[in-house]
């Protein structure tokens, strides 16, 4: 045989893309090296893992000779389908290998001196190895190799296997980056900029099917000019942004809005330059956002403490209405868990993975309340983010937003907050482009919205809209023994958190008292009792004497339950006895003394050592003339 087989050309393309970031990494390097040679008669050879030539390199003069003795790409120079050469020795002892034009019947090896090196990238590890990447020879005409041509080859494989070996690394490292990743690398011969590497999140970011973009053009994933302005500028610029600039791309067609940043890189030596972009969108960011808001959904049905029947219809009907997207009101005194069961209704709907967002709309002043419900634009007014802010309901497009106390919405807001409803839109402040979101909205008041309405502070268009499906919770004082449960969870996980091991005990008689009070701040008033509570009182046994000291008012017109003998109390005898002695002997100065040295001048406890009310005792302390 005296000649190479030629590969055909749909297996040698398949070969080509097999090898398209040896080619991508090489081709650059031997194109730079070919440009600063001065012999005319050497040139570069490029090798796959298999031995396939995949192009030469060389001066117009060294590539017309190639061509003239038959040296050609498409051809394999394995053992078996050539013979044994420096590229198969070379493959495989994975070391530098010489040939010398010889005697061989091939003629194209009698015409050729050569150097063959392998790539070689190794992989650290537990089980560290070498993977084959292709080779590199360096070719000239017999007697014409210059001496120091093993140390340039070295040279150059040394520097594609350092570039590959660093975007190899890149890759691995943002490969599950959360945000959709693309590395454009710009020729620096061409300025045509091409897709280096990406993961697979980009395509979910951007909507479009996943497909193999290493190595392609980017003007054949992104749009030209004028529908990509913005984004071909920074590409040009190489520009490095920091934080997530707002940016609209048109990809294939499609355009839409998403946020970026970037980080330029530089390899002057190697002739790589190139922009990383990370792109996201509002949707993704939010997440992120709601977690460092604290606005998680944390809570579940399973979680919410109550065996009322009041409060297990609470919980029947939320749990019904949790799986629709229609709009939610939860209704109810201030304290009762209205945002506990905007939590759970979240947590049980099907966008249980998507952004829940809160906003208290009592708590945001009422200037800044639109644009954090919509968010602005860049310029919107003075002292306004370079680059805009992404408003609640774009944060929470998606998932869901819960408006808390929404009576105390502006009227005018209010009308903004109905397009929203209605139109399934908004727009952000200082901005005339409409943005599309799918929320589910549950508001939650402690207001008599249908008052507010009949006074006009209310608009009933919204109201109506709002109120598609309403829940009302019921006050902590109609809920029975749900006081018992809550007030014990409190003081386990309140004497958790504090490190308190001593488990405290409700007397029966306090958790009668318990019962007995208004309770006007429901849920959130028995809580801070409770720590009070934990804090304060030193006994295990928590007595009604104990309790009264922690509560907010006083017990004038709650007379205190009889305390039990096996009940451990602070005073010497018990209210009920006090009570008792008290019809049968007047209350004079000293046995008012007596009754605040016994309790430890404790003017609440005093009292009902002796069986009256604090106003009828602080009366008596008035009228003895008793200075405390």
């Amino acid at each position: 045989m005296s000649e190479q087989q030629i590969i055909p050309d749909e297996e040698f393309l398949q070969i080509k893309q097999e090898s398209l970031k040896l080619y991508a990494y090489t081709n650059r390097v031997l194109k730079k090296a070919c440009a600063n040679q001065l012999q005319q008669t050497m040139g570069y050879a490029l090798f796959d893992k298999n031995g396939c030539l995949l192009k030469l390199y060389g001066p117009e003069t060294y590539l017309l000779w190639c061509d003239s003795i038959g040296l050609k790409a498409k051809t394999r120079w394995d053992a078996e389908s050539f013979c044994e050469t420096a590229v198969s020795q070379g493959l495989r002892s994975r070391c530098g290998s010489w040939w010398r034009a010889d005697g061989s019947s091939y003629d194209l090896l009698q015409k050729i001196d050569f150097y063959f090196r392998p790539l070689l990238l190794s992989r650290p590890g537990d089980a560290p190895h070498e993977e084959v990447l292709g080779g590199i020879a360096v070719v000239a005409p017999p007697g014409e190799l210059p001496s120091e041509c093993e140390l340039i080859c070295i040279s150059l494989t040394d520097d594609v296997v350092l570039h590959m070996f660093m975007a190899s690394e890149l890759y691995a490292l943002y490969f599950d980056e959360p945000k959709g990743l693309m590395n454009i690398d710009i020729n620096v011969h061409t300025g045509v900029p091409h897709i280096l590497y990406h993961n697979e999140k980009i395509f979910k970011i951007l909507g479009i099917p996943y497909e193999n973009l290493y190595f392609k053009r980017a003007d054949t994933f992104f749009d030209p000019l004028p529908e990509n302005q913005e984004f071909w500028n920074i590409i040009k610029q190489e520009k490095v942004i920091n934080d997530e600039r707002p940016i609209t791309l048109s990809v294939r067609g499609k355009k839409a809005d998403y946020l970026v940043s970037t980080a330029a890189y530089r390899q002057d030596g190697l002739g790589f330059r190139g922009v990383r972009f990370f792109i996201t969108t509002a949707q993704e960011v939010s997440r992120h956002v709601a977690k460092r808001l604290g606005n998680n959904a944390v809570y579940s049905f399973s979680r919410i403490i109550g065996e009322s029947p009041k409060m297990q219809n609470c919980i029947r009907q939320a749990e019904a209405i949790a799986h629709s997207d229609s709009n939610i009101i939860i209704t109810g005194e201030s304290g009762v868990g209205k945002d506990l069961f905007a939590q759970a209704i979240h947590n049980a709907s099907c966008r249980k993975d998507k952004p829940f967002i809160v906003l208290n709309c009592a708590a945001i002043p009422r200037d800044l309340l639109a644009s954090e419900l919509f968010g602005y634009d860049n310029g919107a007014y003075t002292g306004a983010k370079k680059n805009g802010n992404l408003g609640k309901f774009e944060l929470a497009d998606t998932g869901t937003i819960f408006l808390d106390e929404i009576g105390d919405m502006p009227l005018d807001l209010q009308v903004m907050l109905l397009r929203v409803i209605e139109q399934k839109s908004f727009m952000r402040i200082g901005s005339n482009v409409t943005r599309n979101v799918d929320v589910k909205i549950i508001s939650a008041t402690n207001a008599d919205l249908k008052t507010m309405v009949e006074k006009r502070t209310f608009r009933p268009d919204l109201y109506f809209r709002l109120c598609t499906l309403s829940l009302r919770l019921p006050p902590l004082r109609e809920r029975g023994n749900d006081i018992i449960l809550l007030a014990e969870y409190f003081i386990d996980s309140i004497s958790a958190r504090l490190n308190r091991p001593e488990r405290k005990h409700l007397s029966d008689e306090t958790k009668e008292l318990l019962l007995r009070l208004p309770w006007t701040g429901n849920v959130r008033e028995l809580q801070n009792v409770m720590e009070r509570v934990v804090q304060l009182i030193p006994s295990r046994i928590i007595t009604p004497q104990d309790l009264s000291i922690c509560l907010d008012f006083p017990l004038d017109n709650i007379p205190l339950p009889a305390v039990s003998s096996a009940t451990p109390v602070h005073t010497v005898s018990s209210p009920q006895h006090a009570r008792s002695t008290s019809k049968k002997s007047p209350i004079t100065r000293e046995t008012i003394l007596q009754a605040l040295e016994d309790c430890h001048y404790n003017r609440t406890m005093a009292a009902a050592y002796l069986g009256v009310s604090r106003k009828t005792f602080y009366r008596k302390l008035e009228d003895l003339d008793i200075k405390l």
